[in-house]
């Protein structure tokens, strides 16, 4: 027998966009609706550029932190008396490449170039 297919409207999806003061945004929580009823319409939430900042931050501290334990535990590169220890010092590490990568966000951010180029900045 055949299947029925039953079709609903569509779910809204949030984006978020990083707000600079400028006004050249829409406020939050407006809708940006889309044609048809097969295209979810848009649901707008604009953030400060401290919390996106933020959230780049630990994003790559954490991506660092794990990447360096995940090394440490399976070589002797970086000599520990316990996990403990090992921890922290990959904690320690992880922050250098952080900071680095926050100093281009910061740039990427306030010159606006992640609303110009969203795929060449990661901000999709």
């Amino acid at each position: 027998m055949g299947e029925k297919t039953i079709t609903g409207p569509v779910e809204p999806v949030k984006v978020s966009i990083v707000g600079t003061g400028d006004g050249g945004l829409p406020a939050s929580g407006t809708i940006a609706t889309t044609p048809g009823t097969h295209n979810p319409n848009l649901i707008v939430e604009v953030i400060s550029p401290f919390v996106a900042l933020l959230v780049r931050f630990l994003n790559v501290y954490i991506g660092n932190l794990v990447g360096l334990l995940a090394a440490a535990m399976t070589s002797h590169v970086i000599t520990a008396s316990d996990f403990w220890h090992l921890f922290l010092k990959c904690a320690s590490l992880a922050v250098a490449g952080a900071v680095v990568l926050s100093l281009k966000d910061i740039v990427t951010i306030f010159a606006g170039l992640d609303k110009k180029f969203p795929l060449g900045t990661g901000s999709v």
